[in-house]
């Protein structure tokens, strides 16, 4: 029965204490229809306050406005208290160069946290399956991701709580029938277009012809690798504090110590060192860890790497040197253009590809970190530079209006210690992307473009500035 599967999941993670108001976001889609009333019927029982936050992130126009008053409805039928709003998700993602998935998930956790504060709820809860924990690791499985990734969604997060994580698709859509309970059908959900639409659509059906049960395998899976990723994380904190050591602005580790470490511990900790030295959660590739470890692995000393614009690890006699190296004279880069230019000092490359009749260049689907300009518009060469006084842009959506980069930053959030080495994309003096930020709507295409440029950026930065490049 889905009433005591839930219970059992919120008992083994500790989801609930007695005495909890819960937030529970409701798209009015049937996994978040079934958890409403999921926690409807446990609302007694588990002695817990509900109140409801519905986002309509207007991408479908009346449907999703009408998806809004369904959960409205739902919620005054409920008589719950229910926080609905609209945000304008698709200029959001223009603005940022962002996924339409990607804006998306940005836009509505800030949404669900700010509402919790509002209304002083202890936990969050959203609607995840163990299909979407299945597909989940399917979609990390295509892409190539280590143990961490293939984790997959972890039932708790904070205050995010996930009470269907170990319910099936199948099994909501019974409870749905069962207790005659309607919800609103969100046609995106079938578009081939989307990574993981296709894994559902095509994948998950051809699996469930060798094993019926698929669904519930990989999300065991997806949990036990999770609880293995816990451990190994547990221990090698202890290997760190016995293997790091602090001075000043950098960490000293034991170079003897790291490379007689197993692979797997050696790629984790150096994770581990570099957000410690950034002081925020770095998104490093696998290609720049075992680039940096094959550094490390090798003889002789004096030489120093670039992981991020700025972060360097240097080789001593029984020591790696690891921090921030401040570029305090700046640094200024002329662009091949178009071409493909290399910045060692930043560990990154500029793509630089240009095309007429109004088509984009292609790109790699790496949307914070690639851009689109009207070619036309652009009277100089490109160069990449850092921040220089006075420097100033008119942000894209913001109707043109001037604003100082350093009072950009500021409501941003960039910490100062970043802020030197937030690379900007120049045509002489004009700022056109203070990138993975924001574009200079100036220099955007409009109806009139005729040619456009396309700007791609590889590595280093996107890496470096991955916590605050979502705008947010």
């Amino acid at each position: 029965m889905l009433i005591e599967k839930v219970k059992e999941t919120i008992r083994k993670y500790g989801m609930l204490d007695p005495g909890d108001r819960v937030l529970i976001a409701v798209s009015g889609g049937p996994d978040s229809v079934c958890l409403l009333n999921v926690l409807r019927e446990l609302k007694k029982e588990f002695d817990l306050s509900l109140c409801i936050a519905h986002l309509d992130h207007m991408f479908r126009g009346k449907q999703s406005a009408d998806e809004a008053l369904f959960v409205a409805d739902l919620a005054k039928r409920s008589t719950m208290d229910a926080f609905v709003e609209a945000f304008d998700v698709p200029a959001y993602c223009r603005d940022r160069g962002l996924s339409p998935q990607e804006g998306a998930r940005a836009v509505r956790y800030a949404f669900l946290s700010r509402i919790a504060a509002k209304v002083d709820a202890s936990r969050i809860a959203t609607g995840h399956t163990a299909d979407d924990q299945a597909e989940t690791f399917l979609m990390r499985l295509v892409r190539g991701a280590g143990v961490s990734g293939l984790s997959a969604i972890p039932p708790v997060r904070g205050a995010i709580i996930r009470p269907l994580i170990d319910v099936t698709r199948e099994e909501v859509m019974e409870y749905l029938r069962t207790n005659g309970l309607a919800y609103a059908s969100d046609p995106s959900n079938l578009k081939p277009a989307y990574t993981r639409n296709r894994i559902r659509m095509e994948v998950l059906p051809v699996l469930k012809r060798f094993n019926p049960r698929i669904v519930e395998i990989l999300a065991s899976e997806a949990s036990l690798l999770r609880d293995e990723d816990d451990a190994v994380g547990a221990h090698l904190d202890g290997v760190a504090e016995s293997m790091i050591v602090r001075d000043k602005d950098f960490l000293l580790v034991m170079r003897n110590e790291f490379n007689t470490l197993p692979p797997a511990f050696r790629r984790r900790l150096l994770k581990k060192i570099v957000d410690r030295a950034c002081g925020n959660p770095s998104s490093l590739s696998r290609d720049r860890i075992d680039s940096a470890l094959k550094f490390m692995a090798s003889a002789g000393t004096g030489r120093t790497i670039y992981l991020y614009p700025g972060l360097a690890i240097g080789r001593e006699y029984d020591r790696f040197i690891i921090g921030v190296k401040e570029l305090a004279e700046g640094f200024t880069h002329t662009l091949a253009s178009p071409g493909i230019t290399r910045i060692l000092e930043l560990g990154m490359e500029i793509d630089i590809g240009a095309s007429g009749s109004g088509s984009p260049p292609a790109g790699d689907e790496n949307y914070r970190w690639q851009a689109v300009f009207d070619y036309d518009k652009i009277k100089t060469h490109l160069t990449l530079r850092s921040r220089r006084p006075g420097d100033w842009f008119c942000p894209a959506g913001m109707g043109g209006k001037r604003k100082k980069l350093q009072d950009y930053f500021v409501d941003e959030k960039i910490p100062r210690r970043l802020r030197s080495r937030v690379p900007l994309l120049c045509a002489g003096d004009d700022i056109l992307w203070v990138m993975g930020l924001r574009t200079d709507g100036r220099f955007l295409p409009g109806p009139e473009t005729k040619n456009l440029l396309g700007v791609i950026v590889r590595g280093g930065a996107n890496e470096f500035l991955h916590p605050y490049a979502s705008g947010g």
